[in-house]
């Protein structure tokens, strides 16, 4: 009985907390990238931005294009797609479309708790450490 009391009031708590998720957008085409980046005509202009705004069960869907983040930053040094809570990262159509380039700099993408990518080619990036994408 107690079990049962436990899962009905578990369950709608795990429904609204998955009901405050929500999608920003990345597009290299954005012409007016405005936060949160919770529309196509207020895309992101680089994944970074929008990973940067969202929170822990959100989704950052990013649309076809060569998404270069090597450059250097005077203060910060070389750029990349560093995620650091629990989001997903999806391109719209899939590796062949969507690429993320490292520029022979840095690392292309870098996650931890939880995060994951999908659908992205990740080419020319490099790792302190030796090899590395």
């Amino acid at each position: 009985m107690k079990t049962a009391l436990r899962l009905a009031i578990i369950t709608p708590l795990l429904a609204v907390s998955n009901l405050s998720a929500v999608t920003l957008y990345v597009s290299l085409e954005s012409t007016n990238p405005t936060p949160p980046y919770a529309t196509w005509s207020t895309a992101a202009t680089n994944i970074q931005q929008a990973v940067d705004a969202a929170r822990t069960g959100d989704t950052v869907l990013v649309t076809n294009g060569l998404y270069s983040v090597g450059q250097r930053d005077v203060v910060n040094g070389p750029s990349r797609v560093a995620i650091t809570n629990s989001i997903a990262l999806l391109s719209v159509s899939g590796p062949q479309f969507t690429v993320i380039n490292g520029g022979g700099a840095v690392r292309c993408a870098s996650l931890t708790d939880g995060a994951s990518l999908t659908g992205f080619t990740l080419t020319n990036g490099m790792a302190d450490s030796g090899g590395g994408v």
